[in-house]
């Protein structure tokens, strides 16, 4: 993908509704420009992959689209073969992908297994006024998050401090940031993610979900959250959220499993499809 494809990137997943501008298609391709890679036909952009690498501990596949006329043609899957190839390339340990019942079968063919599940929840009403913060502690904010992860999103969450720095917040306990939640906004909607809780309590992660929830600007708001967090999916209950769809983790076979840490409270998606 090159910076001229953008505009063409935004009309492609325009059709899928992701709300994406160029500030957001930017960001992401400033994190692994050579690992963003379109499809074409005579000249015209019909498909799309994305990845980030988070060190050599994890490789990513994001984005994965292609237009609705062209679906059942082979696309997906090399596009998502370019993207297993670069990632292979850089020698990361493990690669991992999000992915809805429906396209399984196709990564599972490609020699992806699933890891875990999880729940795609939606709030279209603010429930709470909105909360003033202060600046995020970003450096204990990256090593905690580090530690949860399993592998380093310091350049990702470096990146989402730029782009949202009124979208965060915090929960401490005696000076120690013990969570976290980023609030992305799109054209059309927000997104809470990445988010991280060490606390087990329902109400601190309650506490950190209306938070997220007072920061949101546009609606509905969305997030992922892995079907084994009970609590956030409690937590998210209480709050208003309702169930839109159910997605699976994925890891590729014979490279490091990935799992899926109790104290990750939201996935934080490249994508939104």
């Amino acid at each position: 993908m090159k910076t001229a494809d953008f505009r063409s990137v935004i009309r492609l997943t325009d059709q899928e509704h992701w709300g994406y501008g160029i500030r957001a298609i930017e960001r992401i391709w400033a994190l692994e420009p050579r690992g963003c890679v379109v499809a074409s036909l005579n000249g015209r952009v019909i498909g799309l992959t994305t990845t980030i690498t988070y060190g050599k501990r994890r490789g990513w596949i994001g984005n994965v689209v292609v237009q609705r006329k062209y679906r059942g043609s082979g696309t997906g899957s090399a596009l998502v073969q370019s993207a297993m190839g670069y990632l292979l390339g850089l020698r990361v340990k493990s690669i991992g992908l999000y992915s809805y019942p429906e396209n399984k079968p196709m990564y599972e063919r490609l020699g992806f297994r699933t890891e875990t599940s999880f729940v795609q929840l939606s709030i279209s009403r603010r429930t709470s006024s909105p909360v003033r913060a202060g600046t995020p502690p970003l450096r204990q904010i990256l090593r905690l998050d580090k530690r949860i992860f399993g592998a380093d999103r310091g350049r990702l969450l470096r990146h989402l401090f730029k782009d949202f720095p009124k979208g965060w917040t915090w929960t401490m306990k005696e000076s120690k940031v013990m969570g976290f939640s980023v609030v992305k906004r799109y054209k059309d909607s927000s997104e809470i993610g990445p988010a991280v809780c060490e606390s087990e309590v329902q109400d601190v992660i309650a506490d950190l979900l209306e938070s997220s929830v007072s920061l949101a600007r546009t609606w509905p708001l969305e997030m992922s959250v892995p079907e084994t967090n009970r609590a956030a999916l409690d937590a998210a209950d209480r709050l208003g959220f309702r169930i839109q769809r159910k997605g699976i983790l994925m890891s590729l076979a014979g490279l490091d499993r990935i799992e899926s840490h109790p104290a990750i409270t939201a996935f934080g998606f490249l994508d939104k499809g």
